[in-house]
């Protein structure tokens, strides 16, 4: 099995079979986006807890390669602290730039396996979906360590 195969293996698995699929009550950061090219959604929902992704979920509709991505994206990020999460969106931009080495992007787990997606420049967007909502909750995460702040409503 070549690399191409395994890495396509894995994008029809989380595919199929997503990851923190649903939603969660009263999330702390919300994101919905929208890609009017191909037609792609996401509804990302956070909860923070203690600086770190204590929850995450994601609903929408969409090719494989987006729906596949939020998949990897939500796995990948529960547990981790907003910043390790931040650092994280940034690697993943950086792959899909090709700016960054084999070795540099095993940190994005299963989501390596969207590396290939930006030999298509059409299908970029839709890798990169999920990641913009959550880069948006991130930044609403970060609001929130403000004690004069109040939750994001849902």
């Amino acid at each position: 099995m070549s690399l191409d195969e395994l890495y396509q293996d894995v994008i029809l698995d989380h595919y199929k079979k997503p990851r923190c699929h649903g939603s969660i009550l009263n999330p702390d950061c919300r994101s919905s986006l929208h890609n009017p090219l191909c037609g792609d959604t996401i509804d990302l929902m956070v909860s923070i807890q203690d600086g770190k992704v204590n929850d995450i979920a994601f609903s929408g509709h969409g090719c494989s390669i987006s729906q596949a991505g939020a998949s990897m994206m939500t796995e990948l990020c529960k547990g981790k602290s907003v910043q390790e999460v931040k650092d994280l969106c940034k690697v993943f931009r950086s792959m899909m730039r090709g700016e960054k080495s084999s070795q540099e992007i095993q940190v994005l787990g299963d989501a390596v396996a969207l590396e290939g997606v930006r030999r298509f420049s059409a299908r970029i967007k839709c890798a990169l979906l999920a990641w913009d909502a959550l880069e948006k909750c991130m930044e609403q995460a970060e609001d929130l360590s403000c004690p004069t702040e109040s939750k994001i409503p849902a």
